[in-house]
């Protein structure tokens, strides 16, 4: 049995049941109904929800259109990203590839149960199955989700000192909402540069869980590893960032134009306020994300803006429209890109079947014919790197398919530090 079969049972990419997608539908239009039953009864506070509805009638369409077309966008940065830290671990991990990835993990997280991981899980499944092993594709992953969370920290951190020493005239809100986020992230990005640092220089790096070991001792090994991959990663991250790669600039567009989509929608309803203020909010509003509850993040969206003094309506109807675009606009595409997603890693796997009996046809029987001694493999010889340039380390998945493909990784040569 090939190797990409016994990776099947838990690597299979999961399909979509419409009918369990319906039962999950059922639950939130039933408490839609109560809802609207409650404000046509009850009238009073609840009166503010209706008129944000009523509101959302009258939004200028030019503003919506130009959501729409922020949200596209802020896709596209994301594919870009991962497409630039995917193909210097795999040639697998192409544009095209890159985008099935993308956005097939939209629609996962937007409709299986996967608690807001849906994107993360479906890059990591597809690290896999393009041929990196669990290591080389979880350190890939790590890497990419450092350049991206590089610009959330720093986003924070600069809007949330802008705010915090007075910067921005007419805004004045909360310390708890300003210098704290602000603190926070700064301290978040000088944790990871410290420990970039000591990963360096081999300080606190622990091997690798045993296999075999017991449960608990694996997942001790884990925790006491983890500072020391993360600190890989994001030395592999800088370098990245030194090679001045156009793509970088994806990871600004995945959150510029996210925001963007707010920014619009408030522009829609009525007056938005300072720049600043809407930055602040989107992060801040993004963090509240990782809490486990339906509608954290559009509870800490509404909540940010009013804090600053957004008209409660203009806030409501704002952040309900910028959600209702930011989730359900890439869904119809994600479901179109995750049956191609499928036709591609099928491929792949065609490809590993082929290759897997050519390959154990090149390696001799032990001993040789007639008890010889099998002659060493040398491996081949790297290609030079050019003048002033250092290699950055392969995983073994891409130095297995830059073998298979007859030569080395073209994407593996940084330019050296400045």
């Amino acid at each position: 049995m090939s190797a990409s079969a016994d990776l099947a049972p838990d690597l299979a990419l999961p399909s979509l049941d419409v009918r369990a997608l319906a039962r999950r539908a059922a639950l939130p239009a039933g408490l839609l109904a109560v809802a609207v039953t409650l404000v046509v009864a009850a009238g009073g506070p609840l009166q503010a929800f209706a008129d944000a509805l009523a509101r959302a009638l009258d939004a200028d369409p030019r503003w919506v259109a130009a959501a729409a077309v922020f949200e596209l966008a802020s896709f596209g940065g994301y594919i870009a990203l991962l497409w630039l830290v995917g193909r210097r671990a795999t040639r697998r991990l192409d544009l095209r590839s890159s985008a099935q990835v993308t956005l097939g993990g939209a629609a996962a997280t937007r409709l299986l149960p996967t608690g807001g991981a849906g994107g993360a899980a479906m890059t990591l499944w597809a690290l896999r199955r393009a041929g990196l092993g669990a290591r080389g594709a979880a350190r890939t992953l790590l890497t990419f989700l450092v350049l991206l969370y590089a610009v959330f920290f720093g986003s924070i951190a600069v809007a949330g000192g802008v705010l915090a020493l007075g910067l921005v005239d007419g805004y004045s809100g909360p310390l708890a909402l300003t210098a704290v986020p602000a603190a926070g992230a700064t301290l978040a990005i000088a944790i990871a540069l410290g420990l970039a640092y000591a990963a360096r220089r081999g300080i606190g790096v622990e091997p690798a869980p045993v296999a075999g070991a017991g449960r608990a001792a694996r997942v001790y090994a884990v925790v006491r590893s983890a500072p020391g991959v993360l600190g890989s990663a994001v030395g592999d991250a800088l370098g990245i960032v030194r090679s001045a790669d156009p793509r970088l600039l994806g990871a600004l567009a995945w959150w510029g134009f996210d925001a963007a989509v707010l920014w619009s929608m408030l522009n829609a309803f009525g007056s938005p306020p300072a720049l600043a203020v809407v930055v602040l909010a989107y992060f801040v509003g993004q963090v509240a994300n990782t809490i486990p509850v339906p509608g954290a993040a559009s509870g800490g969206l509404v909540g940010v803006l009013l804090a600053f003094g957004v008209d409660a309506e203009l806030a409501l109807g704002s952040v309900l429209a910028y959600r209702a675009v930011a989730i359900w606009l890439p869904t119809p595409i994600g479901l179109v890109a995750l049956s191609g997603l499928r036709r591609t890693v099928g491929r792949w796997a065609h490809e590993d079947e082929a290759a897997a009996p050519a390959a154990a046809e090149a390696v001799p029987a032990a001993g040789g014919a007639g008890g010889a001694p099998i002659p060493e493999v040398v491996p081949p010889r790297p290609v030079p790197a050019a003048a002033g340039a250092r290699p950055i380390p392969v995983f073994a998945g891409a130095r297995a398919l830059s073998a298979a493909h007859g030569g080395p990784c073209p994407d593996c040569v940084l330019p050296a530090a400045a």
